[in-house]
């Protein structure tokens, strides 16, 4: 069998070569994270840190891409098999960890030319911008709003654009947080948290308002690693809200996209500093 993942078909869309030679960490490869992986794995990334502490439960088969035979595995190891088939040249390292414990992230960042930020948990996602500023390397965050009416994804270029607490700090001053309180509990949502004392429950989405928002990731992303690539057109933007479905206060119809560019903000960490935080040894 060949190995050598041909694209012939794409390389006048974009430069394949010099995504193989790029590395890229990301964190969380469930439902939202493992399609943005496979589609810039297609698109020629072959460097891959990978970093989930969870396996593959049957409960994730209604949106999660892989097989009924991953079940039981660590989602790392899952994801590093579907790479490594697709392209039997990449070079994938995978860590079943919780990044803010794991001993090994802060290193695989700094070894990194990106980081894809793909959690559901807004204290992880600080914690990922945190050590993305500290090293001075471009971040991609990703979260999809509850019961999948959207989404919004958010792109840290160090010194050009703000990072992902300057996006708070922006959202609370001008009122644009997206919070998960105007989204209605669901009856499912009230049984575990109020019933069975689940506080962190959440509704998900379906498999398609979630890769809705995969995509945009990962188009963000050929963005931050095809820079300077004359052939490839370059998102002007580093904030996309994307709406899935409408939803009063929040979406007027299906598929709103609004875009926006967001400078550092002065008051924020990526420009005073870190004095006083506590992060991982650089």
């Amino acid at each position: 069998m060949d190995t050598i993942l041909d694209f012939s078909r794409i390389e006048y869309l974009l430069n394949p070569e010099v995504l193989s030679n790029k590395t890229v960490t990301i964190v969380g490869l469930g439902s939202g994270g493992a399609p943005v992986c496979d589609h810039l794995t297609m698109n020629g990334v072959g460097r891959w840190h990978l970093f989930d502490p969870d396996t593959l439960d049957d409960v994730n088969l209604v949106k999660h891409p892989r097989r009924r035979a991953d079940l039981g595995k660590p989602k790392v190891d899952v994801q590093r098999s579907w790479i490594l088939d697709r392209n039997p040249k990449a070079m994938v390292c995978s860590y079943p960890e919780d990044v803010v414990s794991s001993s090994d992230f802060t290193e695989s960042v700094g070894q990194s030319d990106l980081v894809l930020c793909c959690v559901d948990n807004n204290p992880v996602r600080e914690f990922i911008n945190d050590v993305c500023v500290r090293q001075g390397v471009s971040c991609v965050t990703a979260s999809v709003f509850r019961t999948g009416v959207g989404g919004e994804v958010y792109g840290y270029k160090p010194k050009e654009t703000g990072c992902y607490r300057c996006l708070q700090l922006y959202a609370d001053k001008t009122n644009m947080n997206m919070p998960d309180e105007m989204i209605a509990m669901t009856s499912e949502e009230e049984r575990h948290i109020y019933g069975l004392g689940e506080k962190e429950y959440r509704a998900s989405g379906l498999s398609i308002d979630i890769q809705f928002i995969s995509l945009i990731q990962a188009r963000m992303a050929l963005s931050v690693l095809l820079l300077g690539i004359a052939n490839f057109p370059l998102l002007k933007s580093n904030w996309v809200i994307f709406g899935n479905r409408p939803k009063h206060g929040l979406f007027r119809s299906h598929f709103q996209c609004e875009q926006k560019i967001l400078r550092p903000q002065t008051e924020c960490i990526c420009v005073q500093g870190l004095q006083g935080m506590t992060l991982p040894p650089a």
